[in-house]
């Protein structure tokens, strides 16, 4: 199998083989241990800058599938600003923002349903 063509359709969105999906992403979570993992997770340091992540007790992952994989857009604005956006690899679901400020995770907002906006 070529993954690097396999990985480039899954970041565009493409029809990726179910048996070429599960080797790179893993198996689907559960929805009983998505829920236990939410209930679990908290954040030790929030981030400072946009180049570092928040420090949590465990690794950061999309609170709607539970994959840990996560593709940015790269900087979408010019040389002073910064604005990128990152997406789960597997349900598209916006985990992560910049705009010019620290780099915040979905699940940072909880009382929001884990929405970014």
């Amino acid at each position: 199998m070529n993954y690097s063509r396999i990985i480039s359709n899954l970041y565009w969105g493409e029809k990726v083989p179910r048996k070429a999906k599960k080797t790179i992403l893993g198996k689907l979570m559960k929805k009983k241990d998505l829920k236990i993992k939410l209930r679990d997770f908290k954040i030790v340091k929030p981030s400072k800058t946009m180049y570092e992540t928040p420090e949590t007790n465990i690794e950061l992952f999309c609170p709607k599938c539970g994959c840990e994989y996560e593709y940015g857009t790269g900087n979408m604005a010019e040389y002073p600003e910064h604005w990128e956006i990152f997406k789960c690899l597997r349900c598209k679901f916006q985990t992560g923002l910049i705009d010019n400020s620290p780099y915040y995770h979905a699940l940072e907002f909880k009382e929001y349903n884990y929405e970014i906006n």
